[in-house]
C-alpha cells in the first residue's frame, strides 16, 4: 500500500518540476531578453564596428535565409517565430520531461499497463511541439490582423518628418508582441550596424507572411528608385487591409468544411474514450490484440486521408 502511494506521487512531482522549469525558462528569460533589447536600443555600436552581438545576428540570419538548414536550425527558427525564449537543447529536455510525466501518469491511469503507457508517453512527447506550432499560428494570425495598422503608424511617422530608423523605433515602443518585438529586433540590429536591407530580410525570415514580403520588396524598390515613402506605405496599407477583409470572408465561407474536418478527427477518439469508460476490459483487449492494432492503424490512416482531403478543399489562397 505504501509503495503504491509513493508511486502515485511520482507523476505529480514530475509535473510540478516541469511547471517550475517552464516558469524559470519562459518568464525569467523573457524579462532578461526585454532588458537586453533595451540595452541594445540605447547603446549604439561604437564607430560602426561590428561586435560579437552583430556577428551572432548575421550568423543567425544566414541560417534563416539558406535553404539547407538542419533539424536543429529549423527548430531554432520556429522557436524564434513563436517568440519562445529557450534553446533547442531546452526544448528537447522539455519534450523528454513531458514524455516521462505523461508516461507515468498514463501508467497509473491504465492500471500499470505498460503497453498502453508507452503510446501515451509518445503522444506527450509531441505536446511541446504542438504548443510551439499553435503559438506560431496564433502569433502570425495576430501579426496579419495588425500589420495594416502598423503601416498606418509608420505613414504618420514619415509625415511628421521621422526617418526609417526612428519610425521603426516608434513601432517597437508603441506596439505589443508580435510587432513591438519584431520591430524592436529590427531597431537593435540597425543599432548594431546592420543595414536597412539586412534588417528587412531578417524581418521577413522571422515573420513568413506574403504581406511582410510585399512590404520588404516595396521598401527596397523605393530605396533604389526614390519617391514618397509615406504615400507608398499608405497605398500598401490599403491593399493589405482589403486583402485581409477578403481573407476573413473566405474563412467564413469555408468554416463549414473546417468544422467537418474537426468532427471527422474527433468522433473516433470520443468513441474510443466512451467505449473505454463503459467497457474497459473489452477495449483493453482490443487495443492490445494484434488484429485490433492493425484495424486501428487502418482506420487511423483513412481518417487522416479524409482530414487531408477536406483540408485541401477548404484551403483557398487569397
Amino acid at each position: 500500500m505504501d509503495n503504491n502511494i509513493y508511486i502515485s506521487l511520482i507523476p505529480g512531482i514530475a509535473l510540478i518540476s516541469l511547471a517550475m522549469w517552464a516558469y524559470e525558462t519562459f518568464f525569467k528569460k523573457q524579462v532578461q531578453a526585454q532588458e537586453h533589447i533595451q540595452n541594445l536600443l540605447s547603446t549604439p555600436t561604437a564607430q560602426g564596428k561590428p561586435g560579437k552581438e552583430q556577428e551572432n545576428i548575421l550568423k543567425r540570419r544566414k541560417k534563416n535565409t539558406t535553404g539547407k538548414a538542419t533539424k536543429a536550425e529549423e527548430l531554432e527558427i520556429k522557436l524564434e517565430r513563436a517568440n519562445m525564449l529557450i534553446t533547442t537543447q531546452e526544448f528537447y529536455m522539455i519534450s523528454a520531461g513531458t514524455a516521462v510525466g505523461g508516461g507515468l501518469l498514463g501508467w497509473l491511469i491504465t492500471g500499470q499497463n505498460l503497453l498502453l503507457a508507452l503510446p501515451i508517453a509518445g503522444a506527450c512527447t509531441a505536446l511541446p511541439y504542438g504548443f510551439m506550432t499553435l503559438k506560431i499560428m496564433l502569433r502570425m494570425k495576430k501579426a496579419s490582423s495588425q500589420f495594416a495598422d502598423v503601416l498606418n503608424s509608420m505613414v504618420n511617422a514619415f509625415k511628421t518628418g521621422f526617418g526609417f530608423s526612428r519610425a521603426v523605433q516608434m513601432i517597437a515602443d508603441n506596439y505589443d508582441d508580435p510587432w513591438g518585438t519584431e520591430f524592436g529586433k529590427m531597431a537593435a540590429e540597425m543599432n548594431l550596424g546592420a543595414t536597412m536591407e539586412d534588417a528587412l530580410y531578417s524581418l521577413s525570415s522571422r515573420v513568413p507572411s506574403p504581406d511582410v514580403d510585399l512590404f520588404v520588396t516595396a521598401l527596397l524598390i523605393q530605396k533604389e528608385t526614390g519617391g514618397s515613402m509615406a504615400e507608398l506605405l499608405g497605398n500598401l496599407s490599403h491593399t493589405i487591409r482589403e486583402r485581409y477583409k477578403l481573407f476573413q470572408k473566405v474563412g467564413a465561407i469555408s468554416a463549414q468544411g473546417k468544422l467537418s474536418a474537426g468532427i471527422v478527427c474527433c468522433v473516433p477518439l470520443l468513441l474510443c474514450l466512451i467505449m473505454y469508460m463503459f467497457l474497459p476490459e473489452a477495449t483493453t483487449k482490443f487495443v492490445t490484440n494484434p488484429i485490433g492494432i492493425v484495424l486501428l492503424a487502418i482506420a487511423g490512416f483513412w481518417v487522416c486521408c479524409g482530414i487531408g482531403v477536406l483540408y485541401k478543399i477548404v484551403q483557398i489562397e487569397v
